[in-house]
């Protein structure tokens, strides 16, 4: 045996295709949301971009619950761009107006996601914060501005547990079911230094232990563990020796799965993969007999699937197999 098979507790309140779920985090989360995704789940993935530290993840969560303004302060133009320090450069715009437009319609779409969803998957990536000095407030992203601009320190214990008790708390008070999933990113922080990636997430871990142990509808999936104690192996890595490889993420994914389906959401989820395992499909001959008789099994198969399940969305599939 080459890991230990670890399995995480199973949760008695499953996933379901009519839920609305979010994630939030690092970019490990897009990993398990791109997976959700593929199987047909309505999934809102980082809206902001990758996010790392949770003080910065928590106050883009909690400025989408009170539709703030984003900090003015944080607007900054590089090479004739307009970026947000509390947002990931992947959103830009050429003016401020722009940008200002685009989070705001971003903030509007995940406030009517928090209010609607019964999941939020938060991954915290690093305990190392940089602070703004013009500011003095905690950024998400530096975007390639000088160093010196910035104070790099490590989050206590308390800050995120306090920032995040206040969260969940006005959380609640917008959608008094929402369930609460913590997850602790695998991803090493190799440049921070591997004591010092070790001191992070040993932070980030006793702080969501603490909130998971105050607050009932917060949970703790252990993505971390899965990765680092149970394959334990840097064959699980890519070529960096930081990022967990593919067979890392199936790995993870399966135990999720275990943790959050049912035997009938898994039954759906075969039948999906089934039908995305069609669509990659490259026939030799595309207009052989043989392969319009396989587009037509999928076609019905599609229909048959949207005819128990009427809450799947397959139009896609349906008009490719139905060409």
């Amino acid at each position: 045996m080459f890991h230990l098979n670890f399995n995480p507790p199973v949760s008695t309140i499953k996933l379901s295709h009519e839920n609305d779920i979010v994630f939030m985090g690092s970019c490990f989360s897009e990993h398990i949301s791109q997976r959700l995704l593929e199987l047909k789940f309505n999934v809102n993935s980082n809206a902001f971009g990758i996010v790392f530290n949770p003080i910065s993840i928590s106050t883009l969560l909690l400025n989408s619950i009170k539709l703030t303004s984003f900090n003015e302060k944080h607007f900054i133009e590089r090479e004739g761009s307009w970026f947000h320090l509390d947002s990931h450069s992947q959103l830009h715009a050429t003016t401020k107006s722009e940008l200002n437009t685009l989070l705001n319609n971003l903030n509007l779409e995940l406030h009517a996601k928090l209010k609607t969803a019964q999941w939020l998957f938060l991954t915290f990536g690093s305990a190392y914060v940089y602070e703004y000095v013009p500011s003095k407030s905690i950024v998400a992203n530096c975007n390639k501005l000088p160093h010196t601009n910035f104070v790099k320190r490590l989050l206590t214990v308390n800050e995120i547990v306090e920032s995040y008790s206040e969260l969940v708390k006005e959380l609640k008070s917008i959608n008094p079911n929402l369930q609460v999933v913590f997850t602790v990113s695998p991803v090493k922080h190799l440049r921070d230094g591997i004591v010092e990636n070790n001191l992070s997430k040993s932070v980030l871990i006793q702080s969501v232990h603490e909130l998971v142990n105050n607050h009932s509808n917060c949970n703790y999936f252990p993505v971390y563990e899965l990765v680092t104690d149970d394959l334990r192996d840097y064959r699980f890595f890519e070529a960096d020796m930081a990022h967990p490889n593919k067979q890392s993420v199936n790995y993870v994914f399966d135990k999720f799965a275990m943790t959050y389906f049912s035997k009938k959401k898994k039954k759906i989820n075969k039948d999906i993969i089934d039908i995305n395992s069609a669509l990659n499909h490259r026939p030799f001959n595309e207009n052989s007999a043989s392969h319009k008789t396989f587009k037509n099994a999928m076609l019905l198969k599609c229909k048959s699937l949207v005819n128990i399940y009427p809450f799947l969305n397959l139009k896609k599939e349906i008009l490719f197999f139905g060409k």
